[in-house]
């Protein structure tokens, strides 16, 4: 199994980028530690809505969305369909699929690329006007069937329920036709489950864990107050008061991508893969999450990257680098001391379990000590984060 890895360590300031239900920065035990934590769905949310990501693979992209029937009528309506028969006929066309609430939507969220959107308003524009004139009658139904008390109900439920046979006819239709590989990179990459439809399961090609800080949190509180610019000066009294916690930590970055899985999901499409690949390098080196970035600006980037290619074996984190907390010393930081730290554990990793592959890294600061033992180790220190990626390129296609 063919994987590609990828390592960073990004230090941020004051911060609260991931929040759990109270408000307060994610956390978790780590070594015996508490430590701050960055979940993975947020990491790679923030991946997918990136601008790097979305300019790279602008026309491959799937939207997490409750909303499909609604963007399926908007295709329609490009079929000339009026709006009301385009409505109706998604809507039908959806509820038999997966069901539709009262507002028109999916009841779930639903990961769908724009390929799979068009499949189903071609399927049902080539139905014809014999489908769309049923989807109106189904639509009158369903208005009287709202305004019935409950006895007359059921009777109006089961004439709807005749009427929308040809629309479950054409959701088994489009289920059985499913193609086994998608188009859109991001749902290749990140797969997708519906339990209600296990034809369309996409296995994700890419684990994401999720960040933890190489240091003991600490976390903050900040007592803030607003004023209310036009009050009168009698009047010293704020206008809000409140708290939000916080927290400054260097967090250690770990993802891979199964490159077989990933070729397999795109159809067998080893371009496609490969630009997917370099788009998500791209995006999970630059993208940050935004939580609380209006209150904290927390945009700083990664100090230390590394990539490997490996053409066979598991995918090893070096999470236990930081198993016990990095601490800054009196001549080191405590992100110069997390790069000594995984330097020396995937020298140690490598040595001790003979670990294959090709890497390549990037130091924001070039360490004499950090690099003489990652050289050491056989990793090749590139100048910058372009030279990092073209390397990545090279060993992909190697």
């Amino acid at each position: 199994m063919k994987t590609i890895e990828f390592h960073i360590l990004q230090n941020f300031p004051p911060s609260n980028l991931n929040r759990d239900d109270s408000g307060a920065p994610k956390d978790c035990d780590f070594g015996g530690y508490r430590r701050q934590r960055i979940s993975s769905q947020c990491l790679k949310r923030s991946v997918r809505t990136s601008e790097v990501f979305e300019t790279l693979m602008h026309d491959r992209l799937g939207k997490r969305t409750k909303r499909a029937p609604i963007e399926v009528a908007k295709l329609l309506v490009r079929g000339d369909q009026t709006e009301a028969r385009a409505k109706a006929m998604a809507e039908e066309f959806f509820e038999a699929l997966y069901g539709v609430n009262d507002k028109g939507m999916t009841d779930y969220l639903l990961y769908i690329g724009a390929e799979e959107l068009q499949r189903s308003a071609t399927l049902l524009l080539e139905a014809g006007e014999e489908i769309a004139a049923v989807a109106e009658k189904i639509a009158t139904l369903r208005t009287a069937h709202a305004t019935l008390q409950k006895k007359e109900k059921d009777a109006k439920q089961k004439e709807i329920d005749e009427a929308a046979k040809p629309f479950t006819a054409l959701a088994d239709q489009y289920k059985k036709t499913y193609p086994k590989h998608v188009r859109s990179v991001d749902v290749a990459l990140f797969g997708r489950m519906l339990a209600d439809s296990p034809t369309e399961n996409i296995d994700a090609a890419c684990q994401v864990s999720h960040a933890l800080s190489v240091n003991r949190m600490n976390m903050e509180f900040d007592y803030f107050t607003a004023v209310d610019d036009l009050q009168p000066e009698d009047n010293a009294g704020a206008g809000m008061i409140g708290t939000v916690g916080f927290a400054s930590s260097c967090f250690y970055r770990f993802a891979c991508v199964d490159w077989d899985k990933l070729v397999g999901n795109l159809g067998g499409d080893a371009a496609a893969a490969r630009e997917g690949v370099i788009a998500f390098a791209e995006a999970f080196i630059q993208a940050r999450p935004s939580g609380k970035q209006n209150t904290f600006a927390a945009h700083s980037l990664p100090a230390f990257i590394m990539v490997i290619v490996r053409e066979s074996g598991q995918p090893v984190s070096l999470a236990n680098a930081f198993e016990k907390p990095i601490q800054p010393s009196k001549d080191q930081s405590l992100t110069e001391r997390a790069i000594d730290a995984l330097s020396q554990h995937y020298t140690k990793l490598k040595k001790m379990y003979g670990l294959n592959g090709t890497a390549s890294c990037v130091l924001l600061d070039d360490a004499d000590a950090a690099v003489k033992v990652l050289e050491g180790a056989g990793v090749s220190v590139q100048e910058d984060v372009p030279l990092l990626i073209q390397s990545l390129n090279e060993a992909i296609n190697a």
